[in-house]
This record gives C-alpha cells, structure tokens and sequence, in this order.
C-alpha cells in the first residue's frame, strides 16, 4: 500500500495509466470469428500475426520513451507541486474564495480559511508535527476540521483520530519527561558540593587556587566530629601536650617580685592601650 502522500497517489496513479496504454495489442475473439467466416477470405493468421508483432513493437518503443518511470515521477512532483501550493493559499487565505487549486474546499466545506494562523499551522506546509506547538493546534477529531470530509472518509477519520490522540499523549509524556530532567539538573546542580570524590575536591582547590580568591564553594567539607575522626585525633594531642605544658610549668621557679624597671614597661604599655582605645572610640 502506497504512502499516504499526494507523491505517491500519483505516481500510483500514473503508472497504472501507463501500464494500461503499454498493454499489448491483439484481435477480439469475436473479430478472429467474423474474420475467418468472411465470404471474401479475409486475412490471413500469418498476416495478422506479423501486423501485431510490428504494432506491439512501435508500441512498446513509444512507451519506453514517453512513459519512462522519470518522466512520470516529475510529473507527479509537478502536481504535488501545485497541490501544495494552493493548500497554502487556502491556509493564508489568499485563494479569494476558489477554495485550492480544484475547489474541493469549497465543496467539501472546509472550516480552514475561517481560523487563524495559530488554529492552521498543522496544515502549514512543512509543518513539524513533533512540536508542542503544532500538536497543541490538532483538532482531536477530523470532523472539527471537515465534517463533509470525515463522512466521505470514515476509517481515514477514525485514523486520523487515532494519530491525534497519539501525538497528544506523546506530548505530554515529553513534557513531563523535560519537566523531570530540569528538576534534576537542578538537584544535580545543589548537590554538587556534597560530592566525595577527592579528584573532584583536588581539581575545585586547583582551580579555586589559579583563579586567584574565587569565593564559591565547590565542595563541602568532611564532616570531623566522628568516632577516631581527625578532630578526637587532635584532641588526644592537645591533651598530651596540655599535660606536658603543665608539668614544665610546674619545674620552673617563683618569679621575683616586680622591680621598677617591670612597672615602669607595664605603664607604658597601658598607656599605649589606652591611646589605641581613644582613637578606635572616635571612629
């Protein structure tokens, strides 16, 4: 079965016109009757036979060079060519009411010369039948569009309906589906500084480094605060050390009473603070 297409209908078309005029000539059964019964003799087979052989054969050349596959395929692209043209004359609405190329809007009283550029991009030559946008405009059922047409073809209506309804579902699915990805990309996005991988880390500090002060966080620091973590680790240290700090403490001798020279360091340094203090209670 041929495509549903305006090509292929003509091409379809045109090659069984050109088969039916390449068919081979031969006589009636009723002429080879009145033929052998004529009272004058009539013609002989022989000759009757060589008359059709030469005729087939002229026949045949003329179908080779004028029905050549070629010729009928342009042929069919001319008129689909002319098809299309007045199809976008009629969605425009510049056909001035002939209704298309034959009329057959006119006839078949269709609805599309009446709606808008938005209601007619499905019928836009060229239309992208896989946009949202083009499917949004799709009548549900073919009767909204041509009531006379979907009564003349009831099971390419009921198709049509069919391929409507499928594409409307196709096309929510797809949003859904763009709609699930986004929301993704976005957690993806959020969740990028809690990754744990150290090449990642390593490139981030890399090229927090190159980039001179960069203030974003590429990635979350560990956390410390676990059973033999790094923190209870350095904890342990501080306490050891602690201990050893307090018992040299401990070892060194009582400081002598302040001499002179100690006060007179201490009152110089107050005076200082207290300069300092003036000055940062001005600001």
């Amino acid at each position: 079965m041929a495509p549903p297409t305006i090509l292929a209908h003509k091409s379809s078309f045109l090659t069984a016109q050109t088969l039916q005029l390449s068919q081979a000539l031969a006589p009636s059964a009723a002429w080879r009757t009145s033929n052998s019964s004529s009272a004058e003799g009539g013609l002989s087979d022989r000759v009757v036979d060589e008359v059709l052989y030469r005729a087939n054969h002229t026949l045949q050349q003329h179908a080779r060079r004028v029905y050549a596959p070629q010729a009928s395929r342009h042929v069919a692209e001319q008129i689909e060519a002319l098809y299309l043209e007045a199809a976008e004359k009629a969605v425009r609405g510049d056909s001035s009411g002939r209704g298309g190329g034959d009329g057959e809007e006119d006839d078949e009283g269709t609805t599309t010369s009446k709606k808008g550029d938005e209601e007619a991009k499905f019928l836009i030559v060229g239309a992208d039948f896989a946009s949202d946008e083009v499917i949004s405009t799709l009548p549900s059922t073919w009767d909204l569009h041509s009531p006379s047409q979907a009564e003349t073809h009831p099971s390419e209506a009921q198709r049509y309906a069919d391929l409507a309804a499928s594409l409307s579902s196709l096309s929510a699915q797809r949003k859904e589906a763009r709609a699930r990805l986004d929301r993704l990309r976005r957690m993806r996005a959020l969740l990028s500084p809690l990754t744990s991988d150290p090449q990642d880390s390593t490139g981030a500090d890399a090229s927090a480094g190159r980039g001179g002060g960069g203030s974003s966080i590429d990635k979350v620091q560990p956390n410390l605060v676990t059973r033999d973590g790094e923190l209870e680790k350095e904890l342990e240290r501080m306490r050891v050390l602690l201990v050893r700090v307090a018992g040299r403490v401990a070892q060194l001798p009582d400081p002598d009473p302040v001499s002179e020279e100690d006060a007179v360091m201490e009152d110089v340094e107050s005076l200082e603070r207290g300069k300092v203090d003036r000055l940062l209670d001005g600001f």
